[in-house]
């Protein structure tokens, strides 16, 4: 092989990597919203912090590198909302029925769920701390509309 084919295989091979980490990083902390209402809970209670009227339930793994910084941002979004927001840590090891009914398919996955277990959002990969903060204003203010429906 000449010198001249080898450089033009490490270009191409560069630029599909690059290009394959790119794609990577633009999934890392999508959201999506939950738009049904069912009447059955998502989330069983046990999983639900008590008197929180909303959960950040991040899903982890043990080998998961990006699990502790997510552990941190939603810890400190709690904090930010006492009372209001809570945050709780499941394992998917310990709880593989749970992950596959919720259809986790990747670590970190945060689920932002309601005191009666309903998922609002659901935050894939490390997600910067305005997309969380963002989520718990959107499902503060959902709950807020809701509420003042019931006045009307």
């Amino acid at each position: 092989m000449d010198p001249l084919q080898i450089v033009l295989a490490l270009g191409a091979l560069l630029a599909i990597a690059t290009l394959i980490g790119l794609l990577w990083q633009r999934g890392q902390g999508r959201v999506s919203r939950a738009a049904r209402s069912a009447v059955v809970a998502d989330v069983p209670r046990d999983f639900l912090a008590a008197g929180a009227a909303f959960t950040l339930l991040q899903f982890s793994g043990p080998f998961c590198s990006y699990c502790e910084a997510m552990r941190r941002i939603l810890s400190d979004a709690a904090h930010a909302h006492p009372g209001m927001v809570a945050h709780r840590e499941v394992d998917i090891t310990d709880h593989p029925e749970l992950t596959a009914r919720l259809s986790i398919s990747q670590t970190p996955t945060t689920l932002i769920v309601s005191d009666s277990g309903h998922i609002i959002s659901r935050i894939r990969g490390a997600a910067k701390p305005s997309v969380v903060q963002a989520e718990i204003a959107n499902a503060i203010e959902q709950r807020k509309t809701a509420s003042d429906e019931y006045l009307i």
